[in-house]
């Protein structure tokens, strides 16, 4: 008989394989590939046209990781909470997993789980595909640029985690997957658009902190802020975990 770790490890390794095999999965990831490489290729070929360099090869990938964490890996983030619970619970596809020897927790843990590789394989990606579209660029900056690059990608899994932790507790509140993934992109530009006016909620707000990756590579002091900030974002993690866990143990399946 599997232990406990092995089946919370075979049913990640069953949400890993369903979430490849749709569509908008692929998609994804195929985007992820192909626009950092269109992106490198265009910018490089105007910037030599036109004789001036707009976009170094140092700032090319870190602006690649802003458009990738503010705006394409939210929406895939909030898509993939939809469908994994929201999506499941409308087919009623749901109360097949609770048939297996798994608890609810195991359930809950090994699609929350699921969910976070996908983004670090997402991040992965974007980086891979952003180093080589830097090489198109003029006067590459070597393995220190590099080194940079590698700590901001991976600075920024922990922001793009909370956000994939706070759409699966949204998503207990709705049985279609399309219903949570339109609240969860409202409620997400609605904070994001709120910061610009009232700079205080930015302060409380997980989504103000998509970007925190820049301070990994600012070249400046920032220990304290970014530890502080690490603080919340683990103290979010653990509130939206804790209560997306609690709706999902009391829904009626």
């Amino acid at each position: 008989m599997l232990n406990t770790s092995n089946l919370l490890m075979a049913n990640v390794w069953n949400e890993l394989l369903k979430m490849t095999m749709k569509k908008k999965t692929i998609f994804f990831l195929a985007v992820t590939l192909l626009l950092p490489l269109l992106a490198g290729m265009l910018l490089s070929k105007f910037q030599n046209g036109i004789g001036v360099g707009a976009i170094s090869t140092d700032d090319f990938p870190i602006i690649m990781l802003g458009m990738f964490t503010s705006i394409f890996l939210p929406l895939f983030v909030f898509m993939g909470a939809a469908d994994v619970f929201s999506g499941e619970m409308g087919e009623r596809t749901m109360k097949n997993m609770l048939l297996r020897p798994l608890s609810r927790f195991k359930v809950f843990a090994s699609k929350q789980l699921a969910l976070g590789i996908f983004i670090a394989l997402y991040l992965v990606v974007a980086l891979i595909a952003s180093i080589v579209a830097a090489m198109f660029f003029d006067h590459f900056g070597g393995l220190r640029s590099v080194g940079n690059w590698f700590l901001a990608y991976g600075a920024a899994f922990l922001p793009l985690l909370v956000l994939s932790i706070a759409a699966v507790c949204l998503a207990q509140f709705f049985s279609r997957s399309s219903s949570a993934l339109t609240v969860s992109i409202l409620l997400y530009l609605t904070f994001k658009v709120a910061a610009f006016f009232l700079p205080q909620i930015a302060t409380y707000s997980p989504t103000a902190y998509t970007d925190w990756h820049t301070l990994w590579v600012s070249g400046s002091m920032v220990t304290g802020k970014i530890a502080s900030i690490f603080m919340f974002l683990s103290a979010c993690s653990i509130l939206f975990f804790t209560a997306g866990y609690y709706l999902f143990d009391k829904k009626e399946l």
